[in-house]
């Protein structure tokens, strides 16, 4: 577990003196009490259970009907690898279905030119999900092999996200009351209770690169899983007495 940096903001406000600073935490102030304002920040790093990859295959035709026929016939072999790879129905979804036209590049680029279409372009893509990582190298292999020829990825993720946020905030909470402590100690005071929480939450996997490959045959792909990252932003205030 890792804590990132801390800002903390002060903000000092007697309860008799200030009744706007209580409206402000709509908690009012007992009095006596000094608000304290503390923004920290938590982390938590875990060896990631879940790989996603979108793969998919590019066609070309002289009209848009041979362009996805031809898309179809490579669309249904990849398919049919996933299958036949293990990957259960729910972790397959189709995202991009496209049939676009191709234009020349030469000729007048002028406001009234008419651009002639030479063909057209056909894409068809799978999101796929992945909660074996020992066996994504094959997989991505044999997407390849059954004519992938557009692959987006891999980016890695918690199949069960919950464990590393509770400890990202287990994380952030401490970090606070140790900033908060040193705040009011530095002021002569100590904390007497939370008047109020809010929580930012993120979740960072590590995405790679876009990538077009031509061939029948490639190398075995290495895929390095290494870390994700969950992380939780806090904002607490606290009410401070004299000691």
């Amino acid at each position: 577990m890792r804590l990132a940096g801390v800002a903390a903001a002060l903000a000092l406000t007697a309860a008799l003196s200030a009744p706007a600073a209580a409206q402000d935490v709509a908690i009012a102030l007992a009095p006596g009490e000094v608000l304290l304002k503390v923004e920290a920040q938590g982390e938590h790093l875990d060896r990631p259970d879940v790989m996603s990859i979108s793969a998919g295959v590019v066609t070309t035709g002289r009209s848009a009907k041979d362009a996805l026929a031809a898309n179809a016939a490579m669309a249904n072999r990849l398919v049919a690898a996933v299958r036949a790879s293990g990957i259960e129905p729910r972790d397959v979804q189709t995202t991009q279905l496209a049939v676009r036209p191709q234009f020349d590049r030469g000729g007048d680029e002028g406001e009234d030119s008419v651009r002639r279409i030479t063909g057209y372009v056909a894409r068809n893509s799978v999101a796929l999900r992945l909660r074996d990582l020992g066996k994504a190298p094959d997989i991505v292999n044999a997407l390849f092999e059954a004519g992938a020829n557009e692959v987006q990825g891999p980016s890695f993720s918690l199949q069960d996200p919950a464990p590393a946020l509770k400890a990202a905030r287990f994380a952030a909470v401490a970090e606070a009351r140790s900033e908060a402590d040193t705040y009011a100690e530095a002021l002569g005071m100590r904390i007497a209770r939370v008047l109020r929480v809010s929580e930012r939450s993120s979740f960072e996997g590590e995405d790679a690169g876009y990538i077009t490959v031509t061939g029948s045959r490639i190398p075995l792909t290495p895929l390095e899983p290494g870390e994700v990252r969950t992380r939780v932003q806090l904002w607490i205030d606290y009410a401070m007495v004299p000691r």
